[in-house]
């Protein structure tokens, strides 16, 4: 039996107590990754688009303040869009006017829009008649000459002239291929801020009043806490921003007014795009005059001076 003997193997475990490999690298090479990525496709973005595109991609980019409305800006019902998160604009720096010494306005994009009509038939903005404009002769040499200015910047389809007694009405609207405002909001596209601001020099000219609309199409809002009143009211503001950011004196600005969707352009398609637009009324003076007798204190007190008189049964 001895010469037989069993033998017994014992196998121990051994134990390693050196530090075992973490997956924090693979985290880090991720974000290496993800970051390369996006350099490449700014890149792309950069070799593929002219410099209108990229002014609509910086301008979307671009560090806007959404936490100074009231409302909470991460709440889809106040956006008649779901990814769409509203708020209101900050002021852009590019919109700041600055001044010389003698006080005039000096915009940034002043020598490119002093170049517009350099070579047009034109002549320049110094051709404009100066003073206060009267009669229908004088507007239809202002409208001709936007008219020249809308057909030197391609925007013809994009603007409308029209004389009224009450002065000069300048639409300026959407259409198929340009929008005035990202949708929802009163962020203005580059193309219009670039109109409204070869606009503003006339107004240095000139010394009409001017009365600023804001009017949207039928789309409503889901939320009660921002409606087309609000959005036209922001938008009509934004284009006067630009206007004074532009060289327009701010005593030129009679009124702003926020129309909403009660004056659509077509009535026949009330969400279309003509009904998203912004109006400049240039007014002469009985306009003026008839305006500021609407608002006066002495107008306010004759209508009150008239109830008390029929109250008493007086004539």
């Amino acid at each position: 039996m001895r010469n037989h003997e069993q033998i017994i193997v014992k196998r121990q475990q051994r134990r390693n107590n050196g530090p075992k490999g973490g997956g924090a690298w693979k985290v880090a090479f991720a974000d290496f990754t993800l970051a390369m990525m996006a350099f490449f496709m700014v890149l792309w973005i950069l070799a593929v688009s002219n410099q209108e595109e990229r002014e609509i991609v910086a301008s979307r980019l671009r560090d806007y303040s959404i936490m100074d409305n009231e409302t909470n800006p991460f709440d889809i019902r106040n956006s008649p869009y779901p990814v769409d998160l509203g708020g209101n604009p900050s002021v852009l720096d590019e919109l700041n006017p600055k001044f010389d010494q003698q006080g005039q306005m000096m915009p940034k994009h002043m020598d490119r829009l002093q170049s517009i009509f350099s070579d047009g038939p034109g002549g320049g903005y110094e051709n404009l008649l100066v003073g206060k404009l009267e009669g229908e002769a004088q507007m239809k040499q202002l409208a001709g000459f936007i008219n020249d200015l809308a057909k030197q910047m391609q925007a013809n389809n994009n603007l409308e002239i029209q004389i009224v007694p009450q002065g000069l009405r300048v639409l300026i609207r959407d259409d198929a291929d340009r929008e005035m405002y990202s949708r929802g909001s009163a962020r203005i596209t580059p193309f219009f801020r670039h109109l409204l601001m070869a606009l503003a020099p006339i107004f240095q000219r000139i010394e009409n009043r001017v009365m600023i609309s804001g009017h949207t199409d039928s789309t409503p809002f889901a939320g009660d806490n921002y409606s087309n009143w609000e959005l036209s009211s922001d938008r009509a503001m934004m284009a006067r921003r630009v206007l004074q950011a532009g060289g327009m004196p701010p005593e030129r600005v009679g009124q702003v007014v926020a129309m909403a969707d009660t004056m659509l352009d077509d009535t026949q398609n009330p969400q279309g795009s003509s009904n998203r637009r912004i109006e400049l009324l240039i007014m002469t003076t009985q306009a003026e005059t008839n305006l500021e007798q609407l608002f006066s204190s002495q107008t306010q007190a004759a209508a009150t001076h008239a109830k008390e008189m029929i109250s008493h049964g007086q004539p």
